[in-house]
């Protein structure tokens, strides 16, 4: 693991870079020891950039150099106000398109009882993970165990411990190594950095959640960014399901400005005016025929991915939704469908509403974490 650097003088610094399907958001962060010796990290500056409307993922190369160009001038931003304090490091936190993550369970039998240790785990996992498709340059970056099973019992402490049979649910992630490399070269055009190190959003977003509802065992955590939908099922207090799949707020924008034949934006004025009540009544009308059947489509897409891992009976009811905006829409929904009766909260309110939520969400899991 890395970890933030730090200086009894001058505390040194660090970025966080939260890359999205459709934006780029930076934050300069200070770490500073308590007392205790626990670190103390807090936001200095954030800075956030998004790609414009008119690029859609059909434009996929120019939505990368976007990408890039968005990062070199958020970095270049936050350097500048850190004037002659040293950036120590920088983490780059990293949503679908530009990563995947997967969730895997492994299971051994062995002929008599075998002492268990980290290294059979580690070489259970690395072959596995050994199969990943090689249609891209595909770099694994992260592996994450998330339960050890011996002789069918979940354990914590397993190490020098006999069993027949092992079982270990773990996640990896992996993305294009160019495009890694391609970011760390941005980045070093504007700042040497000592240490670059990259991290799945959704897998940061779990282990932030954990911390956040510590009580709560069983929920879905659903944030929806520009043109995607990210997906954490938790049951037991484990992840259980991890998914991602191509809808989003912009999706949705853009495909309601091809129903209506209007600009994105007038499209996005028009969800507003829905969501307020403040259309004529048969503009009302007309609107929600469009606006309802493109929100079932996204609904069902997400049916579709909790029931790769659970029946019905036992997805969890309760939702966190995360969204850049139209909070209300996408709960309707929600609500709108008829097959599973779920309790929709707004992530936000429970966290806080500030708009930089997610950053927020990132400094505190790595000063845990590091």
């Amino acid at each position: 693991m890395v970890s933030f650097f730090t200086n009894k003088i001058s505390p040194k610094r660090t970025i966080i870079l939260d890359i999205q399907s459709d934006l780029v958001k930076g934050a300069l962060i200070e770490n500073h020891k308590e007392n205790t010796g626990m670190n103390s990290p807090r936001i200095l500056s954030v800075m956030s950039k998004s790609i414009p409307n008119s690029l859609t993922p059909s434009d996929s190369v120019r939505i990368l150099k976007k990408i890039l160009n968005l990062a070199h001038e958020i970095v270049s931003h936050l350097v500048k106000i850190s004037g002659h304090h040293n950036i120590a490091n920088i983490h780059y936190i990293l949503s679908s398109p530009w990563i995947l993550s997967e969730l895997r369970t492994i299971k051994i039998k062995y002929d008599s009882d075998k002492k268990i240790t980290r290294e059979i785990i580690d070489e259970m996992i690395n072959r596995e993970i050994e199969n990943i498709p090689a249609k891209f340059d595909a770099y694994v970056f992260e592996k994450k165990i998330f339960e050890i099973k011996l002789n069918g019992y979940s354990v914590i402490m397993y190490e020098g411990r006999s069993a027949h049979t092992l079982e270990v649910s773990f996640s990896s992630s992996f993305g294009s190594k160019r495009f890694m490399d391609n970011l760390k070269h941005e980045i070093d055009r504007v700042i040497h950095i000592h240490k670059h190190s990259f991290h799945s959003a959704l897998l940061t977003q779990y282990i932030s959640l954990g911390n956040i509802f510590s009580s709560k065992k069983e929920y879905i955590y659903m944030h929806i960014h520009g043109e995607l939908t990210d997906i954490v099922v938790v049951k037991d207090g484990l992840c259980r399901h991890i998914s991602s799949f191509p809808c989003g707020v912009k999706t949705l924008l853009r495909k309601l400005a091809h129903e209506t034949g209007d600009s994105i934006e007038s499209a996005d004025s028009l969800l507003i005016l829905y969501q307020n009540n403040k259309l004529r009544e048969s503009e009302k009308k007309k609107s929600q025929k469009i606006i309802e059947l493109l929100l079932s489509d996204w609904i069902q897409m997400c049916l579709k991915s909790f029931r790769n891992s659970f029946d019905i009976i036992h997805i969890p009811k309760t939702v966190f939704l995360s969204t850049h905006s139209h909070f209300d829409l996408f709960k309707n929904a929600f609500l709108l469908q008829s097959e599973i009766n779920f309790e929709i909260i707004s992530y936000e309110d429970k966290v806080g509403s500030d708009q930089n939520t997610l950053l927020d969400m990132y400094t505190h899991t790595l000063g845990f974490m590091l």
